[in-house]
């Protein structure tokens, strides 16, 4: 049985392809950057912790979609999933050097993100088309910890058709990825090694490709007198 071709894609890069129009902040640079991806890194936690036992922080989400030749596997890890009352909802923080008094509604990639995890945590779960769900978005300002949230609510079907939307227009581009993949391995059959072998490189090329396929341990003795042996 042939082993399928899987292409693999995070949620925020497939929606960032797909849906990106800006950043909710262009102040931030260099080494900026990264204090403040630290920085974020912290409120996050803060965040998380004060959400009480109900709330389960970095939840990893996963989901395979066939397609023409190849499965797309689309994985992320949600920043939260709360569940309270028979009712589940999923949160995304982003934290921002921007004033959050001028933030009139969720960034659209931002909640993009959020829509793909609440769709996949549905179907890892086995909800039903008509079961609602909530998706917040949670934007902290990273100097003040200010926070402010924006929730919406909707029904597992309405994920899905949105879902798969974004999977139909994505779907193009791994296409040609796919192709790409297809043509570069049908080239490679082809080629040879482009030197003559020395003594012994024939037989140890055919180990370590043998070893790679089995997933074994590979041990070489070195020539005599040297006392060495090497493994990989």
């Amino acid at each position: 049985m042939k082993e399928e071709t899987i292409i693999r894609i995070s949620v925020r890069s497939l929606v960032e392809f797909i849906l990106r129009e800006g950043d909710i902040d262009n102040r931030v640079s260099g080494s900026m950057e990264k204090d403040a991806m630290l920085l974020g890194g912290k409120i996050h936690r803060k965040i998380q912790s004060r959400m009480g036992t109900n709330y389960t922080a970095e939840v990893p989400l996963k989901i395979q979609m066939p397609c023409d030749g190849f499965v797309l596997q689309i994985e992320g890890r949600a920043d939260g999933v709360l569940k309270d009352d028979g009712k589940v909802l999923i949160d995304e923080i982003k934290g921002t050097l921007r004033s959050l008094e001028h933030l009139e509604a969720p960034v659209p990639v931002h909640l993009a993100q959020a829509k793909c995890y609440a769709y996949m945590y549905a179907q890892k779960e086995r909800f039903a088309p008509d079961v609602q769900m909530g998706v917040q978005m949670t934007y902290c300002n990273l100097d003040t910890e200010e926070i402010r949230r924006f929730v919406s609510h909707y029904t597992v079907q309405e994920l899905a058709d949105w879902f798969l939307g974004i999977v139909a227009e994505y779907e193009k581009w791994a296409d040609f990825q796919y192709q790409r993949r297809c043509k570069r391995q049908a080239s490679i059959q082809k080629l040879e090694f482009p030197f003559d072998y020395r003594e012994g490189q024939r037989e140890l090329a055919s180990d370590v490709y043998r070893t790679i396929y089995r997933k074994k341990n590979l041990f070489i003795q070195a020539p005599t007198g040297t006392g060495k042996t090497m493994s990989t």
